[in-house]
C-alpha cells in the first residue's frame, strides 16, 4: 500500500527530530541534548515533539527494540550453549537496524562512545528488556535441554540471562573500535569478556 501524503509528512517530521537529537548527542554528548535544543534544530514546537516521542531518550536512541523471529532463532540456535552471549548478540544486531542507515550508525556510535547507556538509558522503560525475556523464555520452553536452572522456571532463567547479557554488552562496547565507519561485532572480544564474567561469578571455595 502506497504511503499517503500525511503519512510521509509525519515520517519526515519524526526523522527530522530524531536526526537533530542524534546529531546533538553525537557532537556534544548525550547530556548536552535537551528537548528545547532539538525543537530549535528541527524547527518544531515542544508540543509537536511530544506528539511524536514520549521522552527525549526515545528521540535519541529510538523506540523500544523489536526482535525479528528469524534473527533471534538463528542466533539462539547458533549460541545455544551460552544464551548470555546469544542474548547480547541479539541486542547488538537489533540496535544496528537497517544496514547503511546513517542515523542508525550514529546511534550505535553513541552506545560505543558512552558505555552504560544501554542499561541506564535505552533500557529505562523496560520494554526492550521484557520483550527479550519473552523471546528467551519461549525459546527455552521449546528447547528445555539448554536450560541451566533445575526448577524449569524458564522466565526466571530468561530474566537473569538478559541481565547478564546487558552487562556483557556494556563492557564489550567499552572496547569497540570503528572500522570504515562501522562497528563490527567482535566475537573474540565477546568471549573474552564473557570468560571474565564467569570467573568473577564463580563462588570462592
Amino acid at each position: 500500500m502506497a504511503e499517503g501524503l500525511r503519512e510521509r509528512k509525519m515520517r519526515v517530521a519524526r526523522r527530522s527530530m530524531e536526526r537533530a537529537a542524534v546529531d546533538l548527542a553525537y557532537e556534544e554528548g548525550v547530556q548536552a541534548v535537551t528537548v528545547d535544543r532539538v525543537c530549535e534544530a528541527a524547527m518544531v514546537s515542544r508540543s509537536t515533539f511530544f506528539n511524536y516521542f514520549s521522552s527525549l531518550d526515545q528521540a535519541i536512541f529510538g523506540s523500544a527494540l523489536e526482535y525479528d523471529p528469524a534473527l533471534t532463532d538463528r542466533i539462539l540456535t547458533q549460541h545455544a550453549h551460552d544464551l548470555v552471549v546469544a542474548a547480547s548478540l541479539i541486542v547488538m544486531a537489533s540496535v544496528r537496524g537497517q544496514a547503511g542507515d546513517d542515523l542508525t550508525r550514529r546511534r550505535f556510535a553513541l552506545f560505543v562512545r558512552e558505555p552504560g547507556v544501554t542499561s541506564t538509558v535505552s533500557w529505562g522503560s523496560g520494554v526492550s528488556r521484557d520483550r527479550l525475556v519473552d523471546v528467551l523464555a519461549a525459546w527455552l520452553d521449546a528447547h528445555p535441554e539448554y536450560a541451566r536452572l533445575d526448577d524449569a522456571n524458564h522466565v526466571a532463567e530468561a530474566r537473569v540471562t538478559v541481565g547478564l547479557a546487558i552487562a556483557l554488552g556494556d563492557e564489550v562496547q567499552r572496547h569497540a573500535r570503528e572500522v570504515d565507519g562501522e562497528f563490527p561485532i567482535d566475537l573474540e572480544l565477546i568471549q573474552v569478556v564473557r570468560a571474565q564474567m564467569a570467573a568473577i561469578s564463580i563462588q570462592a571455595g
